[in-house]
Order: C-alpha cells, then sequence, then structure tokens
C-alpha cells in the first residue's frame, strides 16, 4: 500500500513512462533503488552535477556492458544546507537480477565524484513479502504462450511485482521536502526514451 504522502503527478508520469518502455523492450526488468548523500561539510554549488556525472557514468558502464538502463532521481532538501537524492534504476533484467553489483558500482563512482568516503549510498531493500532477497524487484512479463493457469500465475507474478516497484517509486514523487531547489535548478532528472 503507498504510504499516505501527497505526489507529484509529473515524477510518477516519467516514472511510470521508462517502466513502461523498459517492460515493453525486455521480457524481464530490474528494479533498483538507492539514496545519495553528500558527504558532511561538501561545498555544494546549488546544482545537481554530482547527481548528474553519477547517473551519466553509470549510464556509460552498463552501456559498456551491453545493458539497457534508464533512470529517474529526485533532489530532495529540507533544513540540511545540501540536498540529497533518491534514485530508481532499471536495467536488463536477463542481464542484472541482483543490486549488490549495481549500488557497489554506484558506491564507487559517487564516492569519485564527491570525494566522500563510502556509505553515502543507501541500498533501499524491498519491503514486501518474498522480494528482499536480491536487492530490488525483479518484473517478469507473462510469456506469450503461456495458457491456462500458469498464464494466470504469471500474470498474477507480473501485476503483484510491477505494483510493488510502482509504490517503491512512489516515495521519489511525494511532496514533501521538495520545493527548496535553488531558481532553476531541477527537482528531478530522468533519463531519455
Amino acid at each position: 500500500m503507498i504510504e499516505q504522502y501527497e505526489y507529484r503527478t509529473d515524477i510518477l508520469t516519467c516514472i511510470q513512462d521508462r517502466m513502461i518502455y523498459m517492460i515493453a523492450h525486455h521480457c524481464k526488468v530490474f528494479f533498483v533503488r538507492f539514496d545519495a548523500r553528500l558527504p558532511e561539510g561538501y561545498l555544494h554549488d546549488g546544482g545537481n552535477r554530482e547527481i548528474s556525472q553519477l547517473m551519466k557514468a553509470l549510464k556509460e558502464f552498463y552501456a559498456y556492458q551491453g545493458v539497457e538502463m534508464h533512470y529517474v532521481w529526485v533532489r530532495e532538501q529540507v533544513s540540511s544546507p545540501v540536498p540529497h537524492y533518491h534514485v530508481v534504476l532499471l536495467v536488463n533484467g536477463s542481464l542484472i537480477q541482483n543490486a549488490t553489483g549495481i549500488w557497489a558500482k554506484a558506491q564507487k563512482l559517487w564516492s569519485r565524484i564527491t570525494g566522500g568516503p563510502n556509505g553515502l549510498i543507501h541500498h533501499c531493500w524491498p519491503t514486501r513479502k518474498g522480494l528482499s532477497g536480491i536487492g530490488g524487484i525483479m518484473i517478469r512479463r507473462p510469456s506469450g504462450v503461456a495458457t491456462g493457469p500458469q498464464l494466470l500465475l504469471q500474470q498474477q507474478e507480473y501485476n503483484a511485482t510491477w505494483s510493488a516497484a510502482q509504490e517503491s517509486a512512489a516515495y521519489l514523487a511525494k511532496t514533501y521536502s521538495k520545493g527548496n531547489a535553488p531558481h532553476r535548478v531541477r527537482e528531478y532528472g530522468a533519463s531519455q526514451l
């Protein structure tokens, strides 16, 4: 069940568009979330240079590996002098089935970009029962050859994992802690479709 926040529909739509695109192009899509924080005392210029560099580097890394990846990030800031970021990655689930390598790569890149220590990438484990073993959510499109009870079971699994991913992603769209970015600084960004 989605928590009781108010949500920005532009961010929800942005995430959903990428989920729909990926499941239309891949029979399995692996959904991963993480949060990125800046080091304590970091001299931040107010923009989103760091998260943009991270997303560019991750996209290039996975493209080189032959893995299609799409992403959405959001910027949040309440009382801290610097923002923090929430990120959703969608990768070809036929090639990647576990979040550990994704999180490790993100951590290595983020430390290099910010000059900060390890531990600034928070791993967002799925909380729904049965989904926590791989660090993300594997969304499997029902087989085109399945029929009868097998098709019904695949459709139920697809609907459950799709809903779990949407619930997890909805957190990025909450209105709380948004609206504090400087003028002309984006509060979210996404890969191009």
